[in-house]
This record gives structure tokens, sequence and C-alpha cells, in this order.
């Protein structure tokens, strides 16, 4: 008797959202953690990325349980009718002992470990984590995320954003000088099986036409 055929993996779109302008952001704060509110700039950018991301067939939005993240992409949600699902495992890396302070004074206390993280080493904030810890958790809450298929929007950080798509693209995720940072309520696209990085730090709209190009592909096929 043949056996059953191997269910294959669902495709999946992922659009990863780095949060809003946060209170800090602008002075260069390493805020991490620390659940700090958006902006009115940054509420201004949630209700904009709402209205550019609304023409996609969004399935499913999952998000850091931090405050910042889950109303960036609140808006969204309201107007897709669907419930924001937190998990911590979105959350931005725990910088311990830096957490709210400024790069300066971080390297006034911190002087060699600063020298060290300047120079791209993954070193562990005193008291919280290494980008190696935070690579882990965001890769198992991205693979789970993407079993369930469809077009997800996450809301997450920019830390766990460098990780996943330097993941999906193919290098150390923990390489920080590889494809830099990404902007507030930027749009970064990773496509299951895979993952495969479609698209880093990109603005929503051209977010939107690059999933919707990508569907049509497959569409085509």
């Amino acid at each position: 008797m043949r056996a059953p055929p191997t269910p294959t993996a669902a495709a999946a779109t992922i659009l990863l959202v780095r949060h809003g302008e946060a209170r800090g952001n602008a002075e260069g704060r390493f805020i991490g953690q620390q659940d700090v509110p958006l902006t009115d700039k940054g509420h201004r950018q949630a209700a904009s990325l709402a209205a550019q991301l609304l023409p996609l067939p969004i399935t499913r939005i999952v998000s850091s349980d931090l405050s910042r993240c889950v109303d960036t992409v609140r808006p969204l949600a309201g107007t897709l009718g669907l419930e924001v699902e937190p998990d911590p495992r979105l959350r931005e890396i725990s910088n311990g002992r830096w957490g709210g302070l400024l790069p300066e004074e971080i390297e006034a206390r911190w002087p060699e470990m600063f020298r060290r993280y300047r120079h791209g080493e993954d070193v562990p904030r005193p008291g919280g984590e290494t980008w190696h810890r935070v690579s882990l958790r965001v890769a198992e809450a991205l693979d789970e995320i993407a079993l369930g298929g469809g077009i997800v929007a996450v809301g997450t950080h920019a830390g766990p954003i460098g990780t996943a798509a330097r993941r999906a693209a193919g290098v150390p995720a923990t390489d920080r000088a590889v494809l830099g940072g990404v902007s507030n309520t930027s749009v970064t696209i990773l496509r299951y099986p895979g993952p495969r990085l479609i698209a880093f730090g990109t603005d929503p709209v051209t977010a939107r036409a690059s999933v919707g190009l990508l569907h049509q592909r497959r569409e085509d096929r």
C-alpha cells in the first residue's frame, strides 16, 4: 500500500513592520524592551501604514507585545477586522543596564565593551541579551507563524527585523554590517517556504506593490 504523500509547507508572505516613531527614537536612545509609547508622529505613521496596506488580503496580524508595536499595527487590524496577536518572542533585544541610555552614556560607563560593540562584536549587554539569542527566538516565532500560510503582517522592531532578514538572505543573522537599519513603519518582506528575502526596509506603498507582483506571478504559473 502506497504511503500517503508528505504534506508540503504552506506558502506564506510575512510583512515585517517596524513600529512607528517611539519616545527616545529621535534621540538615538537604546530603548530595547522598555515599553515606551509612540510619539504623535508615530501614531500618524501607523494610520498611514494602515491606509497603504489595507488593499492587501492580509489574513493575520501578529506583534511584539510591547505597546509601540501593538499600537502601530492596531489601526491596520481594526480596518481589516482582525485581532492583534501578541508574541513576546518578537520583542527588541533586551538591553539590560544599557536600556534608556544614549550611546555616549554607554561608552562612558562601559568603554571597552562599547568599543567591541561598535566594531560589530555580538557582546552580551550587561543584564541583557546577545543578538544571537534574539535571532533564535525571532526565527522560531516567524517559522511558526509561516506554517499557517497566507499574508501575515508582523509588528516588531529594527533588531529582530535585521536578524530575520539576514537569515533569509543567507548571511549570519548577527552580522550587523550586512543590510543596515530600517526606518519606522518600513516593511521587510519574507517568503516561505524558505525563508527568502524579497524586500528589505521598503516603504509601505512599494511593499504593497511588491506583494501584489509576487502573488500575481504565482497565479500566472
